[in-house]
């Protein structure tokens, strides 16, 4: 919670007003009470704030203010949300080697879903120099993580296994 004077507002309580908002669909109640969260500085206000302007719900897209917006909610709280959508705008201006160190901040928080993306740009050599044995031990770090989709680990598992065929 976060508060000035005698007034205390629950940023938990702004974000969860916004999601019900977007959810049925009132995207300018969403984005007013993620906008008050926001300037109090909660992370998963700033995030989803981010997120309508980086994909134009709601609001005219903006990628700079998206930018501007998951940066601070990476610094706020190390959002891991935050920091993949970075790493996605990166990757959308083919500024490999960015999204390539986005990527990387974001796997130190143990998000597996993080790991698969650095094991292709291993394999690609895409921001970084191709190398078969980091591809490996990121998708073994991948397909061990709580924090990766079931889809993803399933492709974890397919390169891994595929890596290791060509590797006999």
């Amino acid at each position: 919670m976060h508060g000035t004077g005698d007034s205390v507002v629950d940023t938990r309580a702004l974000f969860q007003i916004g999601d019900a908002a977007e959810e049925a669909g009132n995207l300018t109640h969403a984005r007013s009470a993620y906008e008050r969260g926001a300037a109090l500085g909660d992370a998963d206000c700033l995030t989803r704030l981010a997120y309508l302007y980086d994909t134009g719900t709601g609001v005219v897209a903006d990628k700079v203010a998206a930018m501007r917006l998951y940066q601070r909610a990476w610094r706020r709280d190390r959002d891991v949300a935050a920091g993949s959508n970075i790493a996605i705008l990166f990757r959308e201006r083919r500024k490999w080697r960015a999204m390539f160190r986005w990527w990387c901040r974001v796997a130190k928080t143990g998000d597996g879903s993080s790991q698969l993306e650095m094991a292709k740009c291993y394999l690609r050599g895409r921001g970084t120099k191709r190398d078969l044995q980091a591809a490996l031990r990121c998708l073994a770090a991948a397909e061990g993580s709580d924090y990766i989709s079931p889809s993803e680990r399933d492709l974890a598992r397919r390169l891994l296994r595929k890596l290791r065929l060509r590797s006999l």
